[in-house]
């Protein structure tokens, strides 16, 4: 079956994405050979590629890659663990602040109405 964005010629890989996108669409028999076949050489490279020992480049390649993954993953948690310090260094910086105004009205010994004014507060911030 010929798509219509089809030239001449068989383009195995937009054909089999086009079935795999559209699942009623079925491949050729001539297209399942040749997927067998290249599963097959592929494979065979695989097998190949898995007796061979790793030389000592790959081995390192390979160490920095999981190593670099790594130290990425705990830079990210070492950054969110900064930010939430800070965070709550600042929310206590706050809580203290507002502790130190509530202390100082309570001792002094003020009339109800000074405490209602509306710049009774900025005083105490000095």
């Amino acid at each position: 079956m010929n798509h219509a964005n089809d030239s001449q010629g068989d383009h195995l890989p937009a054909r089999i994405t086009r079935i795999l996108d559209t699942p009623t669409a079925e491949p050729t028999h001539e297209q399942l050979e040749r997927l067998k076949l290249a599963r097959v050489r592929a494979m065979q490279r695989f097998d190949q590629r898995a007796a061979e020992n790793i030389s000592l480049q790959e081995r390192l390649a390979l160490w920095a890659q999981r190593h670099t993954v790594l130290i990425k993953r705990g830079g990210a948690a070492l950054g969110f663990a900064v930010v939430t310090g800070a965070g709550l260094m600042l929310l206590d910086g706050l809580l203290v602040e507002s502790e130190a105004v509530d202390a100082a009205v309570l001792s002094q010994d003020l009339p109800l109405n000074s405490l209602l004014e509306p710049n009774f507060s900025r005083g105490l911030h000095e």
